[in-house]
């Protein structure tokens, strides 16, 4: 996941997420604040996987006032690595705890039954 913050606009702008070739991601909605001054922040976050390359762009953009401003971000392919080699992990891990847990419910109610007995 990759995050973008850019502060100080009047008005609200818009963030853009785009790959190395220019096409646009679909992002996660922008989160905007207006603060005391009138100027606004605005936030925003992607998930990207390998398939839309290692470079990421983040363009924040005012049309009225005809203002862009774009940050570049170069992953390493470490990053995707890392965050594919959690996921066999984690479902392994639900899994046992499933597993624990339904053990326990059997064995409870194994011993409830030969205590009515």
């Amino acid at each position: 996941m990759l995050q973008c913050e850019s502060k100080g606009w009047y008005p609200e702008p818009e963030v853009l997420w785009l790959d190395g070739e220019g096409h646009v991601l679909s992002a996660g909605p922008t989160e905007t604040v207006r603060g005391p001054d009138d100027l606004y922040t605005v936030s925003s976050r992607v998930t990207v996987d390998k398939r839309h390359g290692n470079t990421f762009t983040c363009r924040v953009q005012q049309t009225n006032i005809n203002q862009t401003r774009e940050t570049h971000i170069k992953v390493t392919d470490g990053f995707f690595d890392a965050q594919s080699s959690g996921c066999p992990a984690t479902i392994g891990l639900g899994v046992t705890l499933a597993f624990s847990i339904l053990s326990i419910l059997s064995l409870g109610l194994i011993l409830c039954r030969k205590r009515k007995r």
